[in-house]
């Protein structure tokens, strides 16, 4: 009996052994495939990675990683849950806010960005820093804030003064799945329909507040220096109009506009790079650099249409704090990495993820053309007293 036993204890760790190569294998393709921004091809490896292993949080988080990339959200936020489930880490629980926050779930995206704040401890674990976190959940909070001033005093509140969650807890999303879904909200009456803009160095973005407007029944064009949106309300609410004549010309080839549950949005593709003065005019208006002007010159920059919070100033406020920080050992040598990374080119940042990752963490290169013909996997070599060894 006792050698039997013994047998079947063998079998297990065989067969355990080989899930584990089965998953491995797979997993380790689709980061180099990821490094090298194939997301389709990393897909397919990762799913390879969880159909060998369905119970690996590494390749459920790894996966919500790429499906984020790939835009597809909704998949994202299901691994994502599933690998904090399985294995809690800040950077699942990132992964999970990022999702949830393009699906337009706030609270949860909130509650997502809290809890990878309260397990990377302050740090960078979790993929972009502490200082990141803390914007996410300012920008949850923020919409969170629009939301209830738009719907009135049966709107959720503002999630600043929630608990902090339980990073093992399911999201929010995943507990409101469970109840029955309420009857579709009327749509918006035609005279409260606002819209509000901002820019980047490339684009302008006008967002339509509407609520609940089916694709179909949004109709929007581009021209030079011109967008016209059409929105038919439907119920007998009439039909919304917006016709903008830009401050200065656009690409019509490059603009774009999304339906999304709580507005519509057009994304304007700048001819000339810069800052506009303001979104309308007669399409002459010459665009300047950004953060140019003397600080009196400028009202404080806004996130959102009426807010006079001044997030340049909190930005700055927290990254002078972080600055003063002097850390020391493993953590400084950390830090040094995340300063060459963040002020790397692309090129740069491939080579540094690709070499580190597919040598095993043995190998850290800022060469992007040797580093895109190199095999690491095959060459790498064990740290002295070690030597590295493949299963079957």
């Amino acid at each position: 009996p006792r050698r039997a036993t013994e047998v079947v204890r063998c079998t297990e760790r065989a067969a355990s052994a080989c899930d584990l190569v089965a998953m491995q294998v797979p997993l380790d393709r689709a980061n180099a495939l990821f490094v090298d921004e194939d997301f389709d091809g990393a897909l397919a490896q990762y799913n390879a990675a969880v159909a060998a292993e369905p119970d690996s949080g590494e390749a459920l988080a790894k996966r919500a990683a790429c499906n984020l990339k790939l835009g597809r959200h909704r998949a994202a936020a299901s691994d994502a849950a599933a690998a904090v489930a399985l294995q809690p880490s800040a950077r699942a629980h990132r992964w999970a806010g990022l999702a949830h926050f393009a699906l337009q779930e706030w609270t949860a995206a909130r509650s997502a960005f809290a809890a990878a704040l309260l397990l990377s401890g302050g740090g960078g674990e979790a993929g972009g820093g502490a200082a990141e976190l803390r914007r996410w959940v300012r920008k949850a909070d923020a919409e969170l804030a629009e939301a209830a001033a738009g719907v009135g005093s049966g709107a959720t509140t503002s999630g600043a003064s929630d608990p902090a969650p339980n990073p093992a807890a399911p999201p929010a999303s995943a507990v409101a799945a469970e109840k029955p879904m309420a009857a579709a909200p009327p749509p918006p009456d035609v005279s409260k329909v606002r819209h509000e803009w901002y820019q980047t160095q490339s684009h302008v973005v006008v967002s339509v507040l509407a609520r609940n407007v089916p694709p179909d029944a949004a109709a929007v064009s581009f021209a030079d220096a011109a967008a016209d949106v059409a929105i038919e309300l439907g119920n007998d609410a009439g039909t919304y109009r917006l016709a903008l004549s830009l401050f200065a010309r656009v690409r019509p080839d490059g603009c774009s506009f999304r339906v999304m549950p709580a507005k519509l949005e057009l994304k304007l593709e700048k001819l000339v790079p810069g800052k506009w003065e303001r979104l309308e005019g007669d399409g002459t208006g010459g665009a300047t650099a950004f953060n140019t002007a003397a600080a009196s010159d400028t009202a404080p920059r806004t996130v959102y249409s009426g807010s006079r919070r001044d997030w340049d100033a909190i930005d700055r406020e927290v990254t002078r704090a972080e600055e003063e920080e002097k850390p020391e050992g493993e953590e400084a040598l950390n830090k040094l990495f995340q300063q060459i990374y963040g002020n790397a080119s692309e090129e740069t940042r491939r080579a540094m993820n690709k070499s580190f990752q597919t040598s095993g963490g043995t190998v850290l290169s800022t060469n992007w053309s040797e580093v895109k013909e190199k095999d690491y996997e095959k060459e790498r070599t064990a740290p002295d007293g070690q030597e590295w060894k493949k299963w079957g």
